[in-house]
């Protein structure tokens, strides 16, 4: 049994470009297209460390506005016997355009149909496909397309 826990917080964060994305340089998912976050610091609330960790590797302050979703996640394969919790949170864009800062390899506005694309092609990894599917698609059978827009609509009127 895992005897040891590790929070991450990550945040989904829109404008009128598309959704902040970064490009993991290690780790878990190196190489993969995933949202800012990282480990919860002590002492540090769990909004404190969404907009702590987007800060450090996009330069891009936000402010977490809402909780969506929390996650657990053992695997006993790995090589570490950890029990991981991962907290995702919808974030208003204050300000700053997006560089890339610790641990990542780019951060960018990542558009619908480049998400879309990465997705296809494995970059984004399934469960950060189903956060963003769960706040942005747009569901007609038979196809799913996304609305970035509406989520930063969403984003901006739970700030105020």
């Amino acid at each position: 049994m895992a005897e040891k826990f590790i929070v991450g917080c990550y945040g989904l964060t829109f404008s009128g470009e598309g959704l902040l994305m970064v490009r993991q340089r290690s780790g878990h998912w190196a190489g993969r297209w995933i949202l800012p976050g990282g480990k919860l610091e002590m002492g540090e609330s769990l909004e404190e460390c969404v907009e702590r960790e987007t800060h450090e590797e996009t330069h891009c302050r936000v402010k977490a506005v809402k909780q969506l979703r929390a996650i657990s996640s053992y695997s006993p394969d790995s090589a570490f016997e950890r029990q991981v919790v991962l907290v995702f949170y919808l974030c208003k864009h204050l300000e700053g355009e997006p560089k890339k800062g610790d641990g990542v390899d780019a951060a960018e506005w990542v558009s619908v149909d480049r998400f879309e694309r990465l997705s296809a092609m494995g970059l984004v990894p399934p469960l950060v496909f189903d956060i963003v599917s769960d706040l942005c698609a747009c569901k007609s059978f038979p196809s799913v397309s996304f609305d970035f827009q509406g989520a930063a609509a969403k984003a901006d009127a739970m700030y105020r």
